[in-house]
């Protein structure tokens, strides 16, 4: 059976609502930001992770996609899925999707790259988290991914 992709489940809140009366596009970045790093605990790096090694993954870059319109008040979820990784590097996507109805709403992948916080220097992925990233790519490529998405970030940046 394929386990479930790590989610959970929030509302937009008034705060976050623009002179267009939608979700304003920074505080999507928001939501994948912090909703999303909370999730990435469920795979391996997060803050517990940080906090045990000094160790985390710095954001080296990010592609959004708005797809439809969130309002003020909508039930949303948000749902992560590791796309590919490296000794060094972590692609992830997030899908962004309003529950109400049902609709995608905004994805974002994510790139990432492991840093140890002391020297403030990239470092290899310990072995053993290395292994469970790969492993939890493996069991994330068994779900489909939306007819919407695209990729466009690499892994590795063309030399």
């Amino acid at each position: 059976m394929t386990q479930a992709l790590p989610s959970t489940t929030l509302a937009v809140d008034p705060a976050w609502i623009d002179a267009y009366g939608h979700l304003n596009a920074a505080h999507y970045v928001g939501i994948f930001d912090r909703v999303g790093f909370e999730l990435l605990g469920q795979v391996g790096v997060g803050l517990d992770y940080t906090e045990a090694t000094r160790c985390g993954i710095y954001t080296m870059n990010i592609y959004v996609a708005y797809l439809r319109e969130v309002l003020d008040g909508d039930p949303l979820m948000l749902r992560i899925r590791l796309l590919e990784a490296d000794n060094k590097r972590l692609m992830c996507m997030m899908e962004l999707i309003q529950t109400r109805d049902g609709y995608l709403a905004a994805t974002m992948e994510q790139l990432s790259l492991h840093v140890n916080l002391d020297t403030r220097r990239a470092t290899p992925f310990p072995d053993a988290l290395a292994q469970r990233l790969a492993r939890t790519v493996e069991e994330h490529a068994a779900h489909p991914l939306p007819k919407e998405y695209r990729r466009l970030l690499p892994l590795k940046g063309a030399r």
